[in-house]
């Protein structure tokens, strides 16, 4: 994809820290962007920001939805389609995630479940619900957000980090796999995984 002006994107967990600065970037760029978060104030905060510096055309929508919940995104990929007056959608950023979860052993199960729920399978949520409008552009993009500990499932010695690092080494696993299955059945999109290390981001509070 050469540029991104008159494109579409979608980006999970658009409310803070990479999602808000993906979302600005590529407004500014000329894209439109529909993301959603559990947080209203922090997409509506977000929303500004990029309504700020977008060009002329380019529409910002929000919608309030919980990733680990499918029923919850395939209303979110409804809506989306919908304010945005489109069929399709150029690019999916399965962004969003939280920290904690950190025994498997010691550890609360719910607390686990939470973490892996949204951070892996947010992704797979995402990229279930969106696909049918991504094969529906004439090219598309998804971006997986793992993680350096989807390398090394570790935070440092004797600290426990399960949760987190499973779904990390899912979203690299699943993402490197997905690259050959698009090629062969909607070559037209393309995907990729990012790894990035400590980012200055609200995970940890989120």
């Amino acid at each position: 994809m050469k540029d991104f002006a008159g494109k579409i994107a979608v980006i999970t967990g658009g409310g803070t820290g990479m999602g808000r600065e993906l979302a600005r970037q590529l407004t500014a760029e000329g894209c439109s962007v529909a993301m959603c978060d559990v947080s209203a104030s922090n997409m509506a905060a977000t929303k500004t920001l990029c309504e700020a510096d977008a060009p002329q055309g380019v529409r910002v929508t929000t919608h309030l939805a919980d990733v680990s919940d499918l029923g919850q995104i395939k209303r979110f990929a409804a809506e989306a389609a919908a304010a945005q007056a489109t069929d399709h959608v150029h690019l999916l950023f399965n962004n969003a995630g939280i920290g904690g979860g950190g025994s498997f052993v010691a550890g609360d199960v719910e607390n686990w479940e939470k973490t892996f729920n949204v951070c892996w399978g947010g992704v797979y949520h995402c990229t279930r619900a969106f696909l049918p409008l991504l094969k529906a552009a004439n090219e598309a993009h998804i971006i997986n957000t793992s993680s350096v500990n989807g390398f090394w499932a570790s935070i440092g010695p004797g600290i426990p980090h399960t949760a987190y690092a499973a779904a990390k080494f899912a979203v690299k696993g699943f993402t490197e796999a997905l690259i050959t299955d698009l090629a062969v059945n909607a070559p037209h999109i393309h995907c990729s995984v990012v790894m990035p290390g400590h980012i200055g981001t609200e995970i940890i509070t989120n």
